[in-house]
């Protein structure tokens, strides 16, 4: 197998399980974020959580950093390829890597 083939087969195995990362950190971020108190829930006597639950904003937390970090990794690869093998850059990379840095940083520091 050539260089350029490996490495972009690589490539797509990390911006695909960082993309991965990403969706699965949406399903946790609905489950830990609090509920709405909207008047009907709460003039029903509904149970309404409003903080943010502790053990699944953790795992939210690392799984964002996890996703920062492919996509990290994902990057610094992508540079390696655009100089090995001339090809061009991928887009979805950075934009994966700044949108999961401000998550995170978000959740860090915010919540």
């Amino acid at each position: 197998m050539k260089k350029g083939k490996f490495l972009q087969i690589l490539l797509t195995t990390l911006s695909v399980a960082g993309w991965a990362f990403a969706i699965y950190a949406l399903i946790i971020f609905g489950e830990a974020r609090p509920d709405r108190a909207v008047g009907y829930y709460l003039s029903k006597g509904a149970p309404v959580r409003l903080d943010w639950d502790p053990e699944l904003t953790l795992q939210l937390e690392y799984i964002i950093w996890a996703c920062a970090g492919i996509s990290f990794v994902s990057l610094a690869l992508n540079f390696y390829t655009v100089r090995a093998t001339k090809e061009g850059y991928w887009v979805n990379i950075p934009l994966l890597l700044v949108s999961s840095l401000a998550a995170g940083l978000y959740i860090r520091y915010v919540v």
